[in-house]
């Protein structure tokens, strides 16, 4: 089963969920299941591609290399109450907690599975079923579900609108850099115009935020969207329970 036929709203309830359950572990062995269980699943039950996945997990790799660096060389100096609690544990576990290496473990295999659910959430979700999702699940108003479909609509207009004007400021002879300013503040008014253009629409159209209305879409909750969220969160907890590093 494919994972975008999952309810949004349930998927990331379960990210949330499990985030804040690894924020209070300290386990490599389960973050690092965490990582591997999020990209098979990401390659075998999602629509994603290998290329896409990795270049979007690139830069979550250089930032969990920099913690690992950052924490083996100035993770060290461990405490005497911390070196009496680490003393009923194997002689390579305490010399590497000792040097630093598990405490830099710990932190970049953390930021690692953190990446992965992000990754596996925003790969398998589509923008506008999620918020659809959260009208009927969370209760979100219309008014600002409807601005951010809007928002969401208007980002491919506003990229070609950006190349558009760096073409008509390079054929004016212009020399641009990739930090440029003027192309950027070109291609904000006219997307507050845009903006307004669809405000306009809307309220000719009889749009209220406030007054009920009827939907074209309703998402529906079903049974494997529960087993999604509970074999996450009980896999998790189990983890924790049951690992010891």
């Amino acid at each position: 089963m494919k994972l975008e036929k999952l309810d949004p709203t349930v998927k990331a309830c379960t990210s949330l969920v499990c985030v804040i359950l690894l924020s209070f572990q300290y386990l490599v062995s389960l973050n690092i299941a965490v990582f591997v269980l999020s990209l098979l699943l990401l390659l075998t039950c999602t629509r994603a591609r290998g290329i896409q996945v990795l270049k979007l997990l690139l830069p979550a790799l250089v930032a969990a290399f920099g913690l690992f660096v950052t924490g083996y060389f100035h993770g060290r100096g461990t405490r005497a109450e911390d070196l009496q609690k680490i003393a009923a544990m194997p002689y390579a576990v305490r010399a590497a907690m000792s040097t630093g290496l598990y405490p830099a473990l710990q932190i970049s295999t953390r930021l690692l599975a953190y990446a992965g659910f992000g990754l596996l959430f925003a790969l398998s979700t589509d923008g506008e079923a999620f918020i659809f999702s959260l009208m009927h699940r969370c209760r979100l108003s219309p008014k600002f579900a409807y601005g951010i479909l809007a928002a969401i609509r208007l980002m491919p207009n506003m990229v070609r609108e950006f190349k558009s004007v760096r073409l008509a400021f390079r054929a004016r002879g212009m020399q641009l850099r990739w930090y440029s300013l003027p192309p950027v503040f070109t291609m904000l008014v006219n997307s507050i115009r845009w903006s307004q253009c669809v405000a306009m629409a809307m309220e000719s159209k009889g749009f209220d935020g406030d007054a009920p209305r009827t939907c074209s879409i309703v998402p529906k909750l079903r049974w494997y969207d529960l087993a999604f969220f509970s074999c996450w969160i009980t896999g998790i907890l189990v983890g924790m329970c049951l690992l010891r590093y």
